[in-house]
């Protein structure tokens, strides 16, 4: 690196770095005189980074391996809820001209639409360069699905983030409560009943034939929530609310499109099948349940394999993976961004190339199971001979990788998150009892989506 490319503060500790070598021979540099781990504000010596995120986007055995690299950055994570237009106040921050901004804020998939129509709000991130290497965004393309890509490329083409995991989906289940009921339980024989979502709602069926009636009283069931069939079946379209028509902001098609209904009408099929517990999801019946057996079944998207291993320790060897009826999937995902107003754009742009570069993707996979974003780990054979015990032994690696490499792109608009919530809210209605005619709940459902703005 060029001399005049270091920033004051580098500098500074290089030079004070090598006034150590001096005197204390091969003591690394930097952190012979930096320690920024205490640091709530920046000094001459640290750099703190603000991190506006939601869950554990940002890692933290990664964050620990940065911070040995860099022991003058400093990552301040504040976790707040995934909804970036109420959760991290970005929209407030932005209508502000970026006052208050972090340096860093994750952007969850389902909001990328609406961010897209605001690229104002954030660094181009074709602008800035990466210290080592000399990479911009432009150089970073083709190390992810092109798909995922676009996710985080603002309607006037500039990038505004760049992309984590992947949501690959698929379904988790206890082969020994299918075991114990008679039913298919080794995964091959599990993905091959269940390959269709109207045979998934037979199975369903077939486990609650078994359940007796004093447990399902106790609201006992086959799977945890029969609402996230909705969702499940919208990302393997080739098409949900919008339609790419070359327009960067797409055109509406959700009251035409077909596969609307098809997924609102299976997922109320399985609901009047009556084999789902309508616990809600990451509520403390639904964490507790995965360990009692209260259900059997979850569709999981990668990341929620860490999330189930955190919540049902004891459960250790009694999960398995299935493929997802229907093949493929996806739910879930971030952007990493560096709005306007950072203060600190070159050390965020350093921190995210590294985070989400591909051997760092890998490490996360390995350690909490969320899917890479970077394809050519598809092969890997790190990634796909990864076989985890905790869901006895499955090859999770190849599992997931085959179902991502399934799924089509979908073009996702400013509306997206306002229409999934409107229909959401319509199959509520009928699986909690307030609506008994499904079309009357469907038509409510696209009435409100009409309203979304």
């Amino acid at each position: 690196m060029l001399f005049n490319k270091l920033s004051a503060k580098t500098a500074a500790l290089v030079t004070a770095g090598l006034i150590s070598m001096g005197s204390l021979g091969a003591i690394t540099p930097a952190q012979a005189v930096v320690d920024c781990t205490t640091a709530t504000a920046d000094t001459a010596t640290c750099t703190v980074l603000k991190v506006e995120t939601f869950g554990d986007v940002i890692q933290p055995a990664l964050v620990a391996d940065y911070r040995k690299l860099h022991p003058e950055i400093k990552l301040s994570i504040k976790k707040s809820d995934l909804d970036a237009l109420n959760g991290t106040s970005l929209y407030t921050q932005c209508a502000a001209g970026g006052a208050g901004n972090p340096d860093i804020a994750a952007v969850e998939i389902s909001y990328s639409g609406y961010w897209r129509s605001y690229p104002q709000c954030f660094t181009d991130l074709r602008t800035l360069r990466t210290s080592v290497g000399n990479k911009s965004a432009t150089e970073l393309k083709k190390d992810y699905l092109p798909w995922r890509w676009e996710q985080g490329v603002g309607y006037n083409d500039s990038v505004i983030g760049i992309p984590t995991d992947v949501g690959g989906l698929e379904v988790a289940y206890r082969w020994d409560l299918f075991k114990a009921k008679g039913l298919p339980y080794k995964r091959a024989d599990v993905s091959k009943a269940w390959n269709t979502w109207p045979k998934f709602i037979e199975f369903g069926k077939k486990y609650m034939a078994k359940v007796s009636a004093a447990d399902k009283k106790k609201n006992i069931g086959f799977m945890d929530n029969v609402a996230t069939i909705y969702a499940a079946m919208m990302n393997q379209g080739t098409q949900k609310y919008y339609k790419n028509n070359g327009t960067d902001a797409g055109q509406l098609v959700f009251k035409t499109n077909p596969q609307v209904k098809l997924a609102f009408n299976t997922t109320i099929d399985a609901g009047k099948a009556g084999i789902g517990t309508r616990i809600g999801q990451f509520s403390s019946d639904w964490n507790v349940g995965m360990t009692k057996g209260t259900f059997a079944v979850m569709l999981a998207p990668a990341w929620m394999m860490d999330y189930i291993k955190g919540q049902a320790p004891t459960t250790k060897g009694k999960w398995d993976i299935a493929d997802i009826p229907g093949g493929g999937g996806n739910q879930g995902g971030s952007q990493l961004t560096i709005p306007k107003g950072a203060k600190h754009k070159q050390e965020a742009w350093d921190f995210i190339s590294w985070y989400l570069a591909p051997a760092q993707q890998l490490k996360v996979f390995q350690i909490y199971g969320l899917f890479p974003s970077t394809p050519s780990l598809y092969t890997d054979p790190d990634l796909v001979g990864f076989k985890d015990p905790f869901f006895n032994n499955a090859p999770t690696g190849a599992i997931y990788a085959d179902g991502v490499k399934k799924l089509k792109p979908i073009f996702e608009g400013k509306l997206q998150r306002c229409i999934d919530m409107a229909m959401g809210s319509a199959i509520s209605l009928v699986i909690n009892g307030k609506e008994k005619v499904p079309s009357k709940a469907f038509a409510t459902g696209i009435a409100a989506a009409d309203k979304c703005k």
